[in-house]
């Protein structure tokens, strides 16, 4: 039966009535959950109490996370460690599929030096002994031309005392009348002794001349000896084989699957037979000093550095994982443990409601011994952070 005209139907009287109560409960709910409780404030925008300043962090190990990569294209042979273990700067992780070849082309350039070398010792030393012939010869053909060149030095004394013993005779032939015969005898006498002093003193000039010539020969013969090494030195390849050596020493150490430091692995990021790109194969944390990097909002970094003026702040670290009984202490100890850097949060609080963008500040917090020993199982953990003030 049709409703009457001007009449409601109380069905749809019923209809009306529920869902204006719907959505006064909806927007109840909604003005709830905008407006939020003041005693549980929003940890993301570091709004808090006077003495107190909220912020999202991370736990991670005081030197970070230190990654171990490989050479981009060799592969992973063997693996020796797992998660878990500590290992000691130096020590071997695994071998790489290239280690073996280049510890090979290592010692085949070691060997090369090492023939190098010993060519140019060879080379060395055959010019060290023509170098001595040399001298030997130089010596002897010196001493011949001293010996004689001293011997007609003798000469030529004996000859000047025998000239200047005809001088005396014909200075006497002068005041005593000898014969023509005698004179001519006595004249020619000294022509003799003057032309064998000629003789030897040109004789001694050739001589000298010759030993002059025999220095210059010597010497030529030197520098062709020293020029004939230095091209024979240079036609063995052993400075461009000391680079290549070097080269391959550092290839060699760079292919080394070694932990660059003491600590523990937290992370194997590869396995047995895959192919190393640029990523990481392990990584590893020293896990004795551990930290929580807060992301602290733009207006609320100010005041932990004026808390930080009276001397270092507290810090309660809790997180979900953590479980709600485990709260973990640590200090901000100085003010060079927050960041002069203003940037975007890398860290996201969860909830709706909550600022996905935000400008933070990093502040490095110091988990305190127990509280350290609580985190190195927990990397990477997203937490809060509350700030005391004083």
């Amino acid at each position: 039966m049709p409703a009457r005209p001007g009449r409601v139907s109380p069905f749809l009287l019923l209809s009306l009535l529920a869902n204006v109560g719907l959505a006064i409960g909806v927007a109840f709910v909604l003005t709830r959950s905008k407006d939020g409780d003041s005693s549980n404030p929003r940890v993301g925008t570091g709004a808090g109490s006077d003495q107190e300043v909220n912020a999202l962090g991370r736990i991670q190990p005081a030197g970070g996370l230190i990654g171990v990569y490989g050479i981009p294209g060799d592969q992973l042979a063997v693996l020796s460690v797992k998660v878990g273990d500590s290992v000691k700067l130096g020590q071997k992780l695994g071998e790489l599929s290239g280690e073996r070849g280049r510890a090979l082309s290592l010692v085949a350039l070691q060997k090369q030096i090492e023939e190098a070398e010993k060519l140019r010792k060879a080379i060395g030393d055959s010019r060290d002994a023509k170098l001595k012939d040399l001298e030997a010869e130089a010596a002897q053909a010196t001493a011949g031309i001293d010996q004689d060149a001293k011997a007609i030095d003798a000469k030529v004394v004996a000859v000047e005392a025998t000239k200047r013993r005809y001088d005396n005779d014909l200075a006497r032939a002068k005041s005593v009348r000898i014969s023509d015969q005698e004179l001519d005898q006595l004249l020619a006498a000294i022509a003799t002794a003057e032309a064998e002093k000629a003789v030897a003193l040109a004789t001694k000039e050739k001589m000298l001349i010759q030993r002059e010539q025999s220095k210059v020969s010597i010497a030529a013969k030197k520098a062709a000896l020293l020029a004939e090494t230095e091209r024979g030195l240079a036609q063995v390849p052993y400075e461009s084989l000391k680079a290549g050596l070097a080269l391959a020493e550092r290839k060699t150490k760079d292919g080394e699957f070694v932990a660059p430091t003491g600590g523990r692995v937290v992370r194997i990021l590869v396995k047995p037979g895959d192919t190393i790109a640029t990523m990481p194969l392990i990584q590893i944390a020293d896990t004795k000093s551990m930290t929580v990097i807060a992301e602290v909002y733009e207006t609320e970094v100010g005041r932990i550095r004026g808390w930080l003026k009276t001397g270092p702040v507290k810090v309660e670290v809790t997180g979900r994982a953590l479980g709600e009984k485990l709260i973990l202490n640590g200090t901000v100890s100085a003010p060079e443990k927050i960041a002069p850097l203003i940037a975007k949060n890398a860290l996201t609080p969860l909830g709706p409601r909550e600022d996905a963008d935000r400008r933070v500040v990093e502040v490095e917090v110091e988990l305190d011994g127990a509280a350290t020993e609580a985190a190195q199982n927990f990397i990477g953990l997203q937490v809060t952070a509350k700030f005391k003030g004083k």
